[in-house]
């Protein structure tokens, strides 16, 4: 699926009108960038596969980034946890989730609570 910034930006927006807790909401708030495509490494691919990853959040603290990417684990996890400098590919599953909350409750950016139903390390 291609997209432009507009549609990614759209798309962070509606996912943040479903996060109910007020400082998650902030924190991603701070943390957003204008989205900008970065063709990540796919590991799992063929040699050399490049995946477009949209940047929506940096935490540059600890050089990490929240990413968009419909393809590779994309279908069902759209929304990773990447590096923004160093090791630049697209990592593994467990660092890929449903939602744009579920990923920055598992990033090193959030250390408030989780609701009990949620197992984040």
């Amino acid at each position: 699926m291609r997209s432009n910034a507009a549609e990614i930006d759209a798309l962070v927006d509606r996912q943040l009108a479903n996060i109910a807790q007020i400082e998650l909401v902030a924190l991603i708030r701070s943390l957003r960038v204008p989205p900008r495509v970065e063709n990540r490494p796919w590991d799992y691919g063929s040699h050399g596969e490049t995946l477009p990853c949209w940047i929506v959040l940096e935490h540059q603290s600890s050089n990490t980034a929240v990413t968009y990417c419909s393809e590779g684990f994309g279908p069902t996890a759209p929304w990773g946890l990447l590096w923004l400098r160093g090791r630049l590919n697209m990592g593994m599953d467990s660092s890929w989730f449903v939602s744009l909350e579920d990923a920055v409750r598992d990033s090193r950016a959030w250390s408030g609570s989780n609701p009990p139903a949620l197992a984040v390390s």
